[in-house]
């Protein structure tokens, strides 16, 4: 059995490896932002492995944590780039819909004569 000092030091273990794991910055700030939208995935048992590892290891509470924290420091590491590719990914989106309005008004004036 685990006395209180024992496993206050067993917490304070974990959390340094989880700030360690993820960088000081992004395991400061993550889980402050709701997570709200589920996202599924495959992955090869190797990935598995190594999120059970973490989560076995009491780095993170969950696959799905790990995952999250993952991913949102792969992408906050190059966060310009990824949001000038939003940005274009937008942009792409306004200029596809003008374009099937457009087209849509040719057939409709087409139909018309």
């Amino acid at each position: 059995m685990v006395n209180k000092e024992e496993q206050e030091i067993n917490e304070e273990i974990q959390q340094s490896l989880r700030a360690e794991f993820l960088g000081r910055a992004s395991a400061e700030g993550f889980g402050l932002k709701k997570r709200e939208i589920s996202v599924m995935t495959r992955m090869s048992s190797d990935i598995v492995g190594i999120l059970d590892a973490l989560v076995e290891l009491g780095i993170f509470k969950s696959r799905s944590e790990a995952v999250a924290a993952l991913i949102e420091k792969a992408i906050n590491s190059r966060r310009s780039l990824f949001d000038e590719l939003r940005t274009q990914a937008e942009d792409i989106v306004k200029k596809r819909d003008a374009a099937r309005h457009l087209a849509h008004q040719i057939l409709q004036e087409e139909s018309e004569e």
